[in-house]
């Protein structure tokens, strides 16, 4: 009878262990190393993204339209350390666009592009560019204009480097760059 008991028992262990680690599989935390992720990770949350962010080039009508008035970039988390190299960056762009007759443009999606610099001229690790991306629709009721915007979106970035890691963000004429600290 006791050794019903121990089999039934173990049996039991056994069936919570696997339905734990199915859980954790299934969930965000079983892509990560457990300990790592429980007691040292310092990973940023998703970002959150007003307009589509697209890394493809493709059916680009109306970018003549568009001027970029004002380029902001904030850090919204950057817990850098010997577990985490990724930081949470916020963008917003201000511009406004200008046509003529009756094909107005709107800004459909953000195209962003990252690459490591290797101009030590420019003194920055590494450039990232933002380009909307235009979309143009007919409407009938107007004849030209100008239509302003602004959006805000967030971005993962990854450290490249012990240090100051400095970032550039360029779109259209206007620059900014930022500092993160990579430390062990």
């Amino acid at each position: 009878m006791k050794k019903v008991f121990k089999i039934l028992g173990l049996s039991i262990l056994t069936l919570v262990f696997v339905v734990i680690g199915y859980y954790l599989y299934l969930t965000d935390i079983g892509g990560k190393d457990i300990l790592t992720f429980a007691l040292l990770s310092t990973e940023p949350r998703k970002p959150t993204v007003e307009i589509p962010v697209t890394y493809n080039i493709g059916w680009w009508s109306d970018q003549k339209a568009l001027n970029i008035d004002s380029l902001q970039v904030d850090i919204v988390e950057s817990r850098l350390n010997l577990f985490n190299s990724k930081s949470l960056v916020a963008y917003k762009v201000s511009g406004h666009l200008t046509y003529k007759g009756q094909w107005q443009p709107k800004i459909k999606e953000v195209h962003i592009s990252e690459r490591i610099n290797l101009d030590t001229t420019l003194h920055c690790d590494r450039i990232i560019e933002i380009t909307p991306v235009i979309e143009d629709k007919e409407n009938k009721k107007v004849n030209g204009g100008t239509y302003k915007f602004d959006f805000k979106n967030e971005h993962i970035i990854k450290s490249n480097h012990w240090g100051i890691n400095k970032i550039k963000f360029i779109c259209g004429q206007k620059e900014k760059t930022i500092g993160l600290q990579q430390v062990k």
